[in-house]
């Protein structure tokens, strides 16, 4: 078999639609502050130019009837003669001079402009994917449900438990022996051919899940540091999950020390969107730990063969 050329198969792409659900939440709350903005600025403004008119009118409502009575004596009248008084009601004492005022106009309208904004929003469902379950009015959104998300548990763990089958099965033992080269086998080359097997059983349903992988035998990442020293002291695989799960601008990992025949190796698998779990730790660990007994196993029998001829 050909060696596996080094590419950027092995790495993680973010899709158009994650770039789509991570920015939606960001612009719903740009937008919210936009509005609230503007409505404070032209308070402030409405505000600055009253006080510079009128000050009185800023605490007041101001009275109309000066400047109608202005009016009329600007055409030569008696202003107490042919002057019907306006019948004065309830909506005209209480509610016009409310409605009129341009304070309360930006204050409406500001708040129509955030009942638009959040029902465009709640329309989307994927703004509110990560919630359980969201009330506004009398409108209820269910996004998951308990029985569906145990049922969707049981079928990943099942597709992980089918993975560890197949590396533990005699197709794995073949696919190694492929490797063969010379009375030898290079561990590297057969691990990452069987990561780049893993990533591609990941991208299936039910897991749909996508990570990058490499593997390392000097000089890992720096700030990888700790989780490698805490492997290599434990023996175990280093699992490492972001607290906020849609911030597209940090990774999950999961990070395995490992020694084969003197030489060290550093395997780190990342994902944008994917959180590992126990199963993937134990799966991982079983992949590093089954390449190397079916390479000793096969180069014992080269051995064996030269050896009896």
């Amino acid at each position: 078999m050909s060696k596996i050329q080094h590419s950027n198969k092995n790495r993680e792409s973010i899709s158009f639609f994650q770039w789509i659900h991570f920015v939606i939440p960001y612009a719903y709350t740009a937008g919210i502050a936009l509005i609230l903005t503007w409505m404070i600025t032209a308070s402030i403004l409405i505000g600055i130019a009253t006080i510079k008119e009128n000050p009185k009118a800023f605490i007041l409502q101001p009275k109309k009837i000066e400047s109608s009575m202005n009016s009329v004596e600007a055409l030569g009248k008696d202003p107490l003669i042919g002057i019907s008084p306006e019948k004065e009601t309830i909506f005209t004492i209480l509610v016009k001079p409310f409605i009129e005022s341009d304070f309360n106009k930006i204050i409406f309208r500001g708040l129509f402009l955030l009942f638009i904004w959040m029902l465009l929003f709640l329309i989307i469902p994927v703004a509110f994917k990560r919630l359980k379950r969201f009330k506004f009015l009398n409108m209820e959104f269910e996004v998951d449900e308990i029985e569906k998300a145990a049922i969707e548990t049981i079928e990943i763990s099942g597709t992980k438990a089918q993975l560890m089958a197949y590396l533990t099965g005699d197709d794995a033992s073949g696919r190694t022996l492929e490797f063969l080269h010379d009375s030898a086998i290079d561990y590297r080359e057969v691990l990452e051919y069987f990561l780049s097997e893993i990533q591609i059983g990941y991208k299936k349903s039910p897991l749909n899940a996508t990570f990058s992988y490499e593997v390392f035998s000097q000089s890992p990442p720096e700030v990888l540091n700790d989780f490698i020293e805490e492997s290599k002291e434990t023996g175990e695989s280093v699992i490492y999950n972001k607290i906020n799960e849609g911030n597209l601008f940090k990774k999950n990992y999961l990070v395995f020390y490992f020694c084969y025949n003197g030489d060290e190796y550093v395997t780190v698998i990342n994902s944008y969107t994917y959180p590992f779990d126990i199963f993937d730790k134990y799966l991982f660990e079983l992949l590093h730990k089954i390449v190397s007994k079916n390479i000793e196993n096969i180069e014992y029998m080269v051995v064996l063969t030269h050896t009896d001829n």
